[in-house]
Protein backbone atom coordinates (compact mmCIF):
# COMPACT_ATOMS: atom_id res chain seq x y z
CA UNK A 1 0.00 0.00 0.00
CA UNK A 2 2.93 2.67 0.82
CA UNK A 3 4.70 1.05 -2.73
CA UNK A 4 1.50 2.36 -4.43
CA UNK A 5 1.59 5.91 -2.59
CA UNK A 6 5.01 6.33 -3.42
CA UNK A 7 4.14 5.38 -6.90
CA UNK A 8 1.48 8.15 -7.13
CA UNK A 9 3.50 10.80 -5.58
CA UNK A 10 6.85 10.21 -8.04
CA UNK A 11 3.98 9.76 -11.10
CA UNK A 12 2.38 13.20 -9.72
CA UNK A 13 5.86 14.62 -9.39
CA UNK A 14 6.66 13.56 -13.03
CA UNK A 15 3.87 15.32 -14.32
CA UNK A 16 4.87 19.01 -12.55
CA UNK A 17 8.48 18.59 -13.77
CA UNK A 18 9.67 21.81 -16.18
CA UNK A 19 10.77 21.22 -19.88
CA UNK A 20 14.24 21.26 -19.78
CA UNK A 21 14.65 18.84 -16.96
CA UNK A 22 13.56 15.89 -19.65
CA UNK A 23 16.20 14.40 -21.50
CA UNK A 24 16.07 15.73 -25.15
CA UNK A 25 16.79 15.10 -28.26
CA UNK A 26 16.44 17.42 -32.28
CA UNK A 27 16.19 14.94 -35.32
CA UNK A 28 14.51 14.45 -38.22
CA UNK A 29 10.77 12.43 -38.24
CA UNK A 30 11.40 9.45 -40.45
CA UNK A 31 7.75 8.02 -39.71
CA UNK A 32 4.29 9.47 -38.21
CA UNK A 33 1.45 7.34 -38.22
CA UNK A 34 -1.79 5.96 -36.20
CA UNK A 35 -0.88 2.55 -36.19
CA UNK A 36 2.34 0.45 -35.83
CA UNK A 37 2.22 -3.12 -37.18
CA UNK A 38 3.46 -4.23 -33.48
CA UNK A 39 1.91 -6.63 -31.22
CA UNK A 40 -0.16 -4.23 -29.02
CA UNK A 41 0.04 -1.25 -31.34
CA UNK A 42 -2.22 -1.96 -34.07
CA UNK A 43 -5.26 0.77 -33.87
CA UNK A 44 -8.29 -0.56 -35.86
CA UNK A 45 -10.34 1.68 -34.22
CA UNK A 46 -8.95 4.54 -35.11
CA UNK A 47 -8.26 6.05 -31.44
CA UNK A 48 -6.80 9.46 -30.91
CA UNK A 49 -3.28 8.20 -31.16
CA UNK A 50 -0.14 9.06 -33.04
CA UNK A 51 3.24 6.98 -33.36
CA UNK A 52 6.49 9.42 -34.29
CA UNK A 53 9.66 7.92 -35.07
CA UNK A 54 12.65 10.17 -35.04
CA UNK A 55 15.85 9.19 -36.63
CA UNK A 56 18.68 9.02 -33.33
CA UNK A 57 16.03 7.38 -30.87
CA UNK A 58 15.42 3.79 -31.32
CA UNK A 59 12.24 4.01 -29.95
CA UNK A 60 8.90 5.14 -31.27
CA UNK A 61 7.12 7.54 -29.47
CA UNK A 62 3.81 7.16 -28.37
CA UNK A 63 1.30 10.08 -28.60
CA UNK A 64 -2.30 10.81 -27.29
CA UNK A 65 -3.91 13.25 -28.80
CA UNK A 66 -7.27 13.02 -27.63
CA UNK A 67 -8.98 12.41 -24.80
CA UNK A 68 -7.79 9.49 -22.69
CA UNK A 69 -10.31 7.35 -20.65
CA UNK A 70 -9.56 9.20 -17.08
CA UNK A 71 -10.19 12.25 -19.03
CA UNK A 72 -6.73 13.19 -19.69
CA UNK A 73 -5.49 14.94 -23.04
CA UNK A 74 -2.75 16.97 -24.10
CA UNK A 75 -2.86 20.49 -22.92
CA UNK A 76 -1.86 21.40 -27.35
CA UNK A 77 -0.97 19.57 -29.95
CA UNK A 78 -0.58 19.89 -33.83
CA UNK A 79 1.23 16.83 -34.13
CA UNK A 80 -0.46 16.48 -37.79
CA UNK A 81 0.81 19.66 -38.79
CA UNK A 82 4.51 18.04 -38.63
CA UNK A 83 5.75 15.67 -41.36
CA UNK A 84 8.60 13.25 -42.14
CA UNK A 85 12.06 14.72 -42.63
CA UNK A 86 10.82 17.74 -40.46
CA UNK A 87 13.61 18.73 -37.85
CA UNK A 88 12.49 18.61 -34.44
CA UNK A 89 12.98 18.75 -30.50
CA UNK A 90 11.09 15.68 -28.59
CA UNK A 91 11.74 16.16 -24.66
CA UNK A 92 11.05 12.79 -22.98
CA UNK A 93 11.34 11.06 -19.93
CA UNK A 94 13.23 7.77 -19.73
CA UNK A 95 12.22 5.03 -17.17
CA UNK A 96 11.48 1.26 -17.19
CA UNK A 97 7.65 1.86 -17.21
CA UNK A 98 7.36 3.86 -20.00
CA UNK A 99 6.24 1.59 -22.23
CA UNK A 100 7.99 -1.56 -23.95
CA UNK A 101 11.31 -2.31 -26.14
CA UNK A 102 10.09 -0.85 -29.38
CA UNK A 103 7.75 2.48 -28.07
CA UNK A 104 7.78 4.74 -25.58
CA UNK A 105 4.90 6.59 -23.89
CA UNK A 106 6.99 9.10 -22.12
CA UNK A 107 7.30 12.46 -24.65
CA UNK A 108 6.08 15.59 -23.09
CA UNK A 109 7.27 18.20 -25.54
CA UNK A 110 7.75 18.58 -28.86
CA UNK A 111 9.20 21.20 -30.52
CA UNK A 112 9.77 22.53 -33.95
CA UNK A 113 12.00 25.53 -34.61
CA UNK A 114 11.56 26.64 -31.62
CA UNK A 115 7.29 26.32 -31.43
CA UNK A 116 5.87 24.30 -29.67
CA UNK A 117 3.97 21.09 -31.59
CA UNK A 118 2.85 19.26 -28.82
CA UNK A 119 2.10 19.60 -24.60
CA UNK A 120 1.68 16.58 -22.95
CA UNK A 121 -1.17 16.97 -20.28
CA UNK A 122 -1.20 17.10 -16.70
CA UNK A 123 -2.23 12.87 -15.92
CA UNK A 124 -2.69 13.60 -12.50
CA UNK A 125 -6.62 12.74 -12.36
CA UNK A 126 -5.86 8.83 -11.87
CA UNK A 127 -2.86 9.31 -9.74
CA UNK A 128 -5.51 11.52 -7.03
CA UNK A 129 -8.08 8.62 -7.65
CA UNK A 130 -4.70 6.11 -6.81
CA UNK A 131 -4.10 7.87 -3.29
CA UNK A 132 -7.81 8.66 -2.09
CA UNK A 133 -8.42 4.99 -2.62
CA UNK A 134 -5.42 4.02 -0.31
CA UNK A 135 -5.80 6.45 2.26
CA UNK A 136 -9.05 5.08 2.44
CA UNK A 137 -8.11 1.76 2.38
CA UNK A 138 -5.35 2.77 5.20
CA UNK A 139 -8.28 4.64 7.00
CA UNK A 140 -10.87 1.11 7.01
CA UNK A 141 -8.15 -0.78 8.12
CA UNK A 142 -7.04 1.42 10.99
CA UNK A 143 -10.80 1.11 12.05
CA UNK A 144 -11.25 -2.06 11.90
CA UNK A 145 -8.04 -3.18 13.62
CA UNK A 146 -8.64 -0.65 16.27
CA UNK A 147 -12.05 -2.10 17.26
CA UNK A 148 -11.01 -5.57 16.96
CA UNK A 149 -12.42 -7.23 13.60
CA UNK A 150 -8.85 -7.44 12.34
CA UNK A 151 -6.04 -8.67 13.74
Amino acid sequence: MLFTLLLCFITLYRNQKPKDNFFHLTSKITSISNSLDIQGHLNPNNEPIRYLKIEDYPKYFKLLIGEDIDGSKPTFQQIDKLKVDDTITVYYDETSLGGDAEVSRLAHFIDKDGKPYFIRGKQNTIGYYIIGLCLSVIAVSYFLKKNGRIS
